[in-house]
């Protein structure tokens, strides 16, 4: 089985990081959604799930180091 790694964790963040800025930049633009209430949705989902990762690697490795 293969261990999950700290550069797996980052690149996880990256894609993360990414996905926002695409929704941000080009989707809620083309829906004419930034500055309205109607992309709410869109960041708590994606706060969660960054809070899911979070917790997740820290799970990972604090196994790892205990």
């Amino acid at each position: 089985m293969k261990s999950f790694s700290l550069f797996q964790w980052i690149i996880g963040f990256l894609i993360l990081i990414t996905v926002d800025l695409f929704a941000e930049a080009f989707v809620f633009d083309w829906l004419n959604w930034n500055g309205t209430n109607k992309n709410d949705w869109f960041f708590i989902l994606w706060w969660a799930i960054v809070f899911g990762w979070l917790l997740y690697g820290i799970n990972k490795f604090s196994k790892k180091i205990f």
